[in-house]
């Protein structure tokens, strides 16, 4: 087995209740957001078998989301059925979001997630852990400040003061 394969196999590991979380914040149910979760995963295991990937964790998390966004929007269509036109022609197709992202699109996501994550370079350790651990991993302000060994409210002002940055690198990197 390649080390690309036993990285991608560990990230999942690490990440899979997150990512399963994530998912089912969107699709609303246990069994599709574990299914999606899996799919995510084999989508990573296969790119990074054809390409570098340099920010494979976020990488895993857009999987997922696209691939629950596209089984909303294929659910919809299930139950919207097939709608005609005025002349009587299936206007599904006409319907249905283009599958994957366009290459300008694509690019402009690859230099948003660099941005990012140039911008949590900039935060110290401790910052970026407590972003982390409650924005990705869902840990509660006083689950992370026993962690730390911190007030709550350290945390939560460690919150906003990272999201802030985060915000303020964006606002730049797009000037």
């Amino acid at each position: 087995m390649s080390s690309i394969a036993v990285d991608v196999g560990d990230l999942f590991r690490d990440h899979r209740q997150s990512l399963i979380h994530s998912i089912f914040t969107i699709v609303g149910c246990p069994q599709t957001a574990e299914d999606l979760a899996q799919e995510a995963y084999l989508k990573l295991l296969q790119t990074a078998q054809s390409q570098d990937i340099h920010f494979p964790r976020p990488f895993l998390y857009q999987i997922g989301r696209n691939l629950a966004l596209d089984h909303l929007r294929k659910q919809q269509v299930r139950q919207a059925g097939v709608e005609r036109d005025d002349d009587g022609e299936d206007d599904l197709l006409a319907r249905l979001p283009a599958g994957a992202p366009t290459p300008d699109r694509q690019v402009e996501d690859q230099q948003q997630v660099a941005l990012l994550m140039k911008a949590l370079e900039g935060l110290s350790e401790q910052r970026r852990q407590i972003l982390v651990m409650h924005k990705f991993h869902h840990w509660p302000y006083e689950r992370i400040a026993r962690h730390f060994g911190i007030s709550r409210s350290a945390v939560e002002k460690n919150v906003q003061v990272a999201l802030a940055h985060l915000l303020a690198a964006q606002m730049n990197g797009t000037d």
